[in-house]
């Protein structure tokens, strides 16, 4: 039987120690690389089942309609000085006249929605999240004219 030395038995403990880490920090990054990548659908999904009732009731609690118009929200936004600010609205389509955008993922011109957009993405039943192109907002005539009752 051969005995170790002080150093042998030192670095053992080390190398795991290095190599635990070295795996814990590749997870990490993985996790936050996920998280990053989906962080919009992440926030959408979790900001939908938090409160969605509260944001329903603000859509289906508007006086009035804009002929063809869906009923609709400011859902999120962001933007920079410089690069323009982007805009999601949340829409009641109480047809379902949208679920086909919505799974396609391509931009198009959708009944109910003043211009063309870039993104449809379904939340619930009758319930969508519409963005618009950087800069373009649901009522103003900017490179597009989203205006309502707009060709478009």
């Amino acid at each position: 039987m051969k005995l170790r030395s002080a150093d042998e038995n030192r670095r053992k403990p080390t190398l795991l120690l290095v190599a635990a880490m070295g795996a814990l920090f590749i997870a990490a990054s993985l996790v936050i690389a996920v998280v990053a990548w989906q962080f919009y659908s992440i926030r959408s999904a979790a900001k939908w089942f938090l409160w969605s009732q509260h944001y329903k009731d603000e859509v289906l609690g508007q006086s009035g309609e804009t002929a063809g118009e869906l009923r609709h929200i400011e859902w999120d936004g962001w933007g920079f000085p410089g690069a323009g600010d982007t805009t999601v609205y949340l829409v009641h389509d109480p047809t379902e006249s949208l679920s086909a955008a919505a799974k396609s993922h391509q931009p198009g011109k959708f009944v109910g929605i003043p211009c063309t957009v870039p993104l449809v993405i379904r939340l619930e039943s009758q319930w969508y999240a519409v963005r618009f192109y950087t800069d373009e907002w649901w009522g103003r005539r900017n490179a597009l004219d989203c205006r309502s009752g707009s060709a478009g």
